[in-house]
């Protein structure tokens, strides 16, 4: 029995059954041996002990009892010119006074007995509390005595069934701060592993631009320089967006969105980046509203478009499109961004989607951080993300299908 409130109650019913078996037994020493039986003599002589104890003053007289009781047997004047009768009368012996002295010495047994039992019930609860609250101690010993970062869950088939539930919650929040701190070491770990190699790129870069002895060596650095900059930079933006999702700070509610206003505004971003390629880059479709949060759909729209700029082919096309599909019997919203170029083998299409998996044959570099991103942001808005043909059945293509509005 680990329940609490059943241990009390349990404490209670011994009680009540003591009490019965008590009862009981008097009332068979009754009715066996009449009133001279243990019980009656041991409580007789229980109750003229508590009644010596008290102080006389307490305590009514027997000539006042007598008097009260029995008025005519006081002295009253005799009728004038009569003669006085001073014969003595002999005492009336009365069951009243033995009635009025056996009343104190009865209340005073019950108030004793009525404390014994109850001080016998808050002496087995207390057990019971004490019982119960015991693995709780032990509990608050073991949290002690743990190291930093120690997420174990804590025992709860110990524990009284009323707070169980309490220890369970604690588990999860513990289980909460234990996945926070792995996306935390996560974090560390990814941004020490992959700014590693930036980091020495533009140290190098740096000296040979500081030792090249002609301009056109200083600008070529610098140049290199530059791009190695702008990849870190993108780096550390994909690599922070992905501790901020995978930690749980991303918003918990949306607004009703346009996601082809937001791609056109993304677009404008990488306009510089698709010349460099000779890329065209193009929006079409229509209106296409979505209850998201802007931030992560913003994110989700830029790695799509960098993946399929980056990963495309040299003077090819990327076309980014918003619409409406059909899909559960409803329309719903659509994102979709396809290119022209290589395109990825089908048995890879799932695998990209992996943190920092690169498809084999790839030349672009890459952190292989920005279709991770596309998944989880996908997954937090309830929408699934699908793959297929590019631009005239040639590349590769990513499709964002969102749930359907109202």
């Amino acid at each position: 029995m680990r329940s609490l409130q059943w241990r009390m109650l349990a404490a209670l019913v011994l009680v009540i059954i003591l009490t019965w078996m008590i009862s009981i037994s008097m009332l068979v020493a009754y009715l066996s041996s009449g009133q001279q039986n243990f019980w009656q003599a041991h409580l007789h002589s229980l109750g003229d002990t508590l009644v010596s104890g008290l102080p006389d003053s307490w305590l009514p007289k027997s000539g006042e009892r007598a008097a009260d009781k029995h008025p005519s047997n006081a002295a009253s004047p005799a009728p004038a010119g009569s003669v006085r009768d001073i014969t003595p009368t002999a005492p009336v012996p009365s069951s009243s006074n033995t009635a009025e002295s056996a009343e104190p010495a009865g209340l005073l047994t019950a108030m004793l007995l009525n404390t014994i039992e109850l001080a016998i019930v808050g002496i087995l609860m207390w057990l019971a509390v004490v019982k119960s609250l015991r693995p709780l101690k032990a509990i608050s010993l073991e949290i002690r005595s743990r190291k930093v970062f120690d997420a174990e869950p804590l025992p709860a088939d110990k524990v009284p069934d009323e707070l169980r539930p309490l220890i369970l919650a604690f588990n999860a929040l513990l289980k909460r701060v234990e996945d926070a701190m792995r996306v935390e070491h996560q974090f560390i770990a990814d941004a020490a592993h992959e700014l590693r190699t930036p980091l020495a790129a533009l140290h190098v870069q740096a000296e040979v631009a500081f030792r090249a002895e002609t301009i056109d060596g200083k600008d070529d650095a610098l140049r290199k320089l530059l791009e190695i900059s702008n990849r870190s930079h993108r780096l550390a933006e994909q690599l922070l967006d992905l501790a901020r999702m995978e930690g749980g700070l991303h918003a918990t509610g949306g607004h009703s969105t346009d996601i082809f206003a937001l791609s056109r505004h993304v677009i404008d971003e990488f306009s510089m980046q698709a010349r460099k390629k000779n890329t065209l880059l193009t929006l079409s479709g229509s209106t296409c509203l979505v209850t998201c949060d802007i931030d992560e759909i913003g994110i989700l729209i830029r790695n799509l478009v960098d993946n399929a700029i980056r990963h495309g082919r040299d003077g090819g096309s990327v076309e980014v499109r918003c619409g409406h599909t059909f899909r559960d019997n409803g329309r719903r919203p659509l994102l979709e961004v396809r290119d022209d170029g290589p395109g990825v083998p089908e048995d890879e299409r799932k695998a990209i989607f992996a943190r920092f998996y690169r498809a084999a044959g790839t030349v672009a570099r890459g952190s292989g951080i920005g279709l991770s991103l596309v998944a989880g942001i996908a997954e937090l808005h309830g929408a699934t993300v699908e793959t297929g043909k590019g631009i005239d059945g040639k590349g590769f293509a990513i499709r964002v299908v969102f749930p359907q509005e109202g």
